[in-house]
């Protein structure tokens, strides 16, 4: 096979640009890490190029970066199309039932799982959706729930899941909290402030945040927590907190419209794998193959285009302050803002 139609080890390359590991990768793709490395290294080899670097941890070359638009494009085609194809062989023209479906409380509230669901509605007119908050694996196993989101690494036994993109974060502040509390720069000084936490099972009060090659753990002082992230995200914007863990998908706009600004320069929760996920047994019902497989690609297509969008803003906002600096002669603080251009994490979650 030509080593150009390898769509996989495209779809590896587009995870190096996100930050992940070759060896994370490998695992999950169920090969090992030579066979991976030996993928790319054939298309290096036929076309001339590298497009990896050779010094470790193994990253993309700059004229890998420079390919990354069209190996997203193609990479997108590619799922669109296998959907397409696998939704075809599944579709019945009479689908009808029930969909038990469990989400996160912050997603079952938010404007985009009510479209979405709303949109599969309309499409097939049988289907009627009854929700619950909170995802939970346990109540899909034993089949008193047919279909749940899950964010993270999963074990797969018993379970059929499909990935649907992954969750990128921020940590954010409105203006008027940094106005009112000063902006923090380093996770050392969460301590010194009001945070809104995600209170999840280890993630309550201490959470891993991570820049370039650096880890902490993070300590955080006074917190309100919850379970709900639109709650969380509402105390943000009031100015009473800030937060370390927003996902890109809840704060895109914000960030758009100036009314959330990324702080700690940089350091950001590391993303995690976002699923949806059903039963063995509840795999084999077509309804529930079919919204599986539209739903992840429909949220996929939508975090990608919230992404875009994003980079594109803070593309802008950065330009523009460097062009600030040159037009009042702030040559000084040049060689510091350029360098932040990378620190800021601006574009370090995508």
């Amino acid at each position: 096979m030509n080593p150009f139609n390898d769509i996989e080890t495209w779809q590896t390359l587009l995870c190096l640009s996100e930050g992940r590991q070759l060896n994370q990768i490998a695992h999950e793709n169920e090969i090992s890490l030579a066979a991976l490395i030996r993928r790319i290294r054939t298309i290096e080899n036929t076309w001339g190029v590298k497009l990896l670097s050779t010094n470790k941890p193994i990253r993309l070359t700059s004229v890998a970066v420079n390919f990354l638009p069209e190996i997203r494009t193609l990479c997108e085609s590619h799922r669109k199309l296998q959907h397409r194809f696998e939704t075809a062989k599944d579709y019945h023209s009479s689908l009808s039932g029930h969909i038990r479906f469990a989400v996160a409380a912050g997603s079952l509230g938010s404007q985009n799982t009510c479209r979405l669901l709303m949109e599969f509605s309309t499409q097939h007119k049988g289907i009627e959706f009854q929700t619950e908050i909170g995802p939970n694996l346990n109540k899909v196993l034993n089949g008193t729930c047919d279909v749940s989101t899950f964010t993270g690494n999963l074990e797969l036994s018993g379970l059929e899941a499909i990935p649907r993109g992954r969750a990128k974060y921020f940590a954010l502040a409105s203006p008027s909290y940094i106005k009112k509390f000063g902006y923090p720069h380093h996770p050392s000084e969460l301590s010194q402030h009001f945070c809104a936490v995600f209170c999840g099972a280890s993630r309550a009060r201490t959470e891993y945040l991570q820049k370039a090659k650096e880890k902490r753990i993070v300590t955080y002082g006074k917190t309100v927590t919850s379970t709900d992230v639109l709650f969380l995200k509402h105390i943000v914007l009031q100015g009473e907190a800030l937060i370390v863990g927003l996902p890109v998908g809840h704060c895109a706009k914000e960030i758009k419209l100036g009314h959330l600004v990324p702080v700690l320069d940089g350091w950001h929760r590391n993303s995690e794998p976002l699923w949806i996920v059903t039963s063995e047994n509840k795999w084999k019902d077509p309804k529930i193959r079919i919204f599986m497989k539209w739903y992840a690609t429909a949220w996929s297509e939508m975090l990608q285009k919230a992404e875009d969008s994003l980079r594109n803003c803070l593309n802008d906002v950065f330009i523009e302050e460097i062009r600030v600096c040159k037009v009042r002669g702030w040559n000084r603080a040049l060689p510091r803002m350029e360098s932040r251009g990378h620190e800021l994490g601006w574009f370090g979650n995508f």
